[in-house]
C-alpha cells in the first residue's frame, strides 16, 4: 500500500496567504507602521529589531493559528470572518 505524503509547504492556493497578508498589512498601515503595530500586538515598545522581525513575519503571510488568535484579540477582529481574512470577501 502506497502512502501519499503531503508536501512540507503547500504551493497551490497561495491566494489565501496573499489575502491574509494584505489584510494584516492594511491594519499595520492604519496603525502607522511596524513600530506602532508591534506596540498594539505585544503591549510594549519593541526592543532592537523586534518590530522589523514582526514586519517580516507580516510580509511573509504564513501565520500560525496562535498568531492569528493574537491578531484577533489585539486588533479587535472578532467580527471579521475567516472568509474576509483569507479570501478577501469584504473590504477592510
Amino acid at each position: 500500500m502506497e502512502i501519499n505524503k503531503l508536501p512540507k509547504k503547500l504551493t497551490t492556493n497561495k491566494q489565501y496567504a496573499d489575502n491574509a497578508r494584505s489584510f494584516i498589512q492594511s491594519k499595520r498601515d492604519e496603525l502607522g507602521g511596524a513600530k506602532p503595530f508591534f506596540k498594539v500586538i505585544y503591549g510594549r515598545v519593541p526592543k532592537g529589531n523586534e518590530s522589523i522581525t514582526l514586519n517580516n513575519q507580516i510580509n511573509r503571510g504564513n501565520y500560525s493559528a496562535e498568531f492569528v488568535g493574537l491578531l484577533v484579540d489585539r486588533l479587535n477582529l472578532d467580527d471579521v470572518s475567516l472568509g474576509e481574512f483569507y479570501k478577501g470577501s469584504k473590504k477592510h
